[in-house]
């Protein structure tokens, strides 16, 4: 049920007060639907006023939160810099404006107020005006001596000098209606405009019009491709300040101006159950707070531009959230533990741009010594991929080898990959590295020793598990070691070896764990200790996976179809 707009947070009066007020107002919005939330906006007892305080960013986001098709009462109430700034944001792709976006976007700005609109295009908005007229309309001049002048009727003349034809004709109604105000609010600016678009240079106007975009986003973080890649350069957490005065100059925001600037949602949307959150919820300072929420927008902005991301979606933007407080967390955990005191010292001594190079950094770092490894790996080398190591390891592997580190998380939450939120992430993946490392040491000296038919591995897309089990029952069954496969029978022997038969389960499969480990390991016996350890674990983990898959498995339920573990002949 929708919350009645009388339990809104009010508004406490004086400017230190704004951006907290502020701040929970969109706070109580956030869990809500598109729908309720422009409600709750519409029944704000100045919900103009409201609207036009609001940082951009945020506007913004309240715009993808209701909806691109329902904003217009928000475009209605916004300023005219709130506007640019939506038009900044979706009618670009990269360096070039996109017509069509270019359209649907004045259409809705003259559905929401075309007058106003029209005072914008013979102001400030000059050049998209051109820009869309330049694309979008023909226009004929009437000869003052020409009585027979004759055109198709599509054309439309508001003076019977000027006439204009409309090519956009998904957008006609809009154009058509500013045209009709452009002409009402001021007729010699509508002739000015009509005549002066026979001179505009297109190429030339998009190139000033991206140059001054450039210089109104950078404000906001959204800095040149080349630019914003510095975001991901990592930087050691010894070169953070952890000792600085509160009142680190350069970072202390000292103009209470700036509450007008420092946006909501970002830091909003980001919030989770770590130790960011913790130390940036716990923030009592007004000022210190819209620093952090100044910089966190910043670095969110400066992440979307380093992506290179063209989709500016909702789900889209909370996720370069989530991403910037992610590695903010990572690098507290490692720079504090748990210590949010420390944390706190940390964040008001450093920029969080810094912070996030730290975090990235560690992730980058494991990145390296993946890709190192891989490049010299025995199973590279034999043209295997990393579907080798099976499913989940070797998902986890790609995900350390792509071009951004991420952590595979097998669609939970709807998505394959996302990026490191925390420390006990990157040493799970560390600790995953270490282990397949070690196995695959294991398979080049099994392999040195015993043929192995890398193409049938390949033809069959099996992971190393049959490999490494079916050559230790050739062992224990006392069959000439190798990789070959083993019979029905062969394999129901094996299990009976293990405790399997047809009576009741679970089987004591896991009894066995130590002759599979010991077996294994006198075949790279000359590791050193460190890699012996890792071995060890890992040869224990396989065999525990081994054992839950076959203990409740009878012998006579056994079947060829169903072995992810052995290679059985028919």
């Amino acid at each position: 049920m929708r919350k009645p707009v009388n339990e809104l947070p009010r508004d406490t009066g004086g400017q230190k007060q704004l951006s907290r007020y502020r701040g929970s107002v969109l706070k109580t919005l956030y869990p809500l639907s598109g729908k309720a939330v422009l409600d709750l906006i519409l029944e704000q007892e100045s919900p103009r006023q409201f609207i036009q305080q609001l940082p951009h960013e945020d506007f913004f986001w309240l715009i993808k939160k209701v909806g691109v098709d329902d904003c217009l009462p928000l475009l209605a109430l916004a300023s005219e810099d709130q506007w640019q700034y939506v038009l900044d944001l979706e009618i670009w792709q990269r360096d070039r404006l996109h017509l069509e976006q270019v359209s649907r976007w004045i259409a809705k700005l003259a559905h929401a107020d075309v007058k106003r609109l029209v005072k914008w295009f013979f102001g400030e908005g000059q050049a998209v005006a051109f820009y869309l007229l330049y694309k979008t309309v023909q226009v004929e001049i009437k000869p003052e001596d020409d009585d027979l002048f004759d055109l198709p009727d599509e054309f439309l003349t508001l003076d019977g000098v000027f006439y204009v034809r409309v090519m956009d004709e998904t957008h006609k109604e809009a154009i058509e209606n500013i045209l009709r105000t452009m002409s009402h609010e001021d007729l010699d600016l509508y002739h000015a405009f009509l005549q002066g678009l026979s001179g505009v240079l297109p190429a030339e106007l998009e190139e000033g019009m991206y140059r001054q975009r450039s210089i109104r986003l950078a404000e906001h973080g959204f800095l040149p491709f080349e630019e914003a890649l510095a975001v991901y350069a990592p930087l050691r957490p010894e070169k953070l300040d952890y000792e600085g005065p509160e009142e680190t100059a350069g970072y202390k925001l000292i103009h209470e101006e700036t509450h007008e600037l420092a946006p909501v949602s970002p830091l909003v949307h980001a919030m989770g159950q770590d130790l960011w959150t913790t130390v940036s919820s716990k923030i009592t300072d007004d000022l210190f707070l819209d620093r952090i929420r100044l910089e966190f927008g910043g670095l969110c902005n400066q992440i979307f531009s380093a992506d290179d991301v063209l989709d500016n979606e909702l789900e889209t933007l909370i996720k370069t959230c989530r991403k910037a407080a992610g590695y903010l967390n990572l690098a507290l955990e490692k720079c504090c533990g748990s210590d949010i005191a420390a944390g706190e010292r940390l964040v008001k001594n450093n920029s969080l741009v810094s912070i996030f190079r730290v975090g990235f950094g560690l992730a980058l770092a494991l990145k390296w010594e993946a890709e190192g490894w891989l490049k010299k790996s025995w199973f590279h080398g034999q043209g295997l991929d990393f579907s080798f190591w099976g499913r989940e390891w070797g998902d986890t592997l790609a995900g350390l080898a792509g071009n951004n580190p991420r952590f595979y998380v097998g669609f939970r939450d709807g998505e394959e990959y996302r990026d490191f939120q925390n420390l006990s992430e990157l040493d799970d993946c560390h600790s995953l590295l270490k282990r397949v490392r070690v196995l695959d040491t294991l398979m080049e000296r099994l392999a040195a020793l015993y043929p192995l038919n890398v193409g049938r591995i390949k033809d069959s897309q099996s992971p190393f598990h049959p490999l490494l089990f079916t050559f230790f029952a050739r062992n224990l069954l006392k069959l000439p070691p190798g990789f070959s496969g083993i019979s029905l029978g062969q394999a129901r022997e094996f299990l009976g070896h293990l405790g399997v038969s047809d009576e009741k389960p679970p089987y004591p499969i896991a009894d066995f764990e130590a002759v599979f480990v010991g077996d294994m390991m006198a075949y790279a016996s000359d590791l050193d200790t460190a890699h012996m350890t890792n071995l060890k674990e890992a040869l224990a983990r396989l065999w525990q996976e081994f054992s839950e898959s076959y203990q409740w498995v009878s012998l006579k339920n056994l079947d060829v179809k169903f072995q992810g573990f052995l290679w059985i002949t028919s």
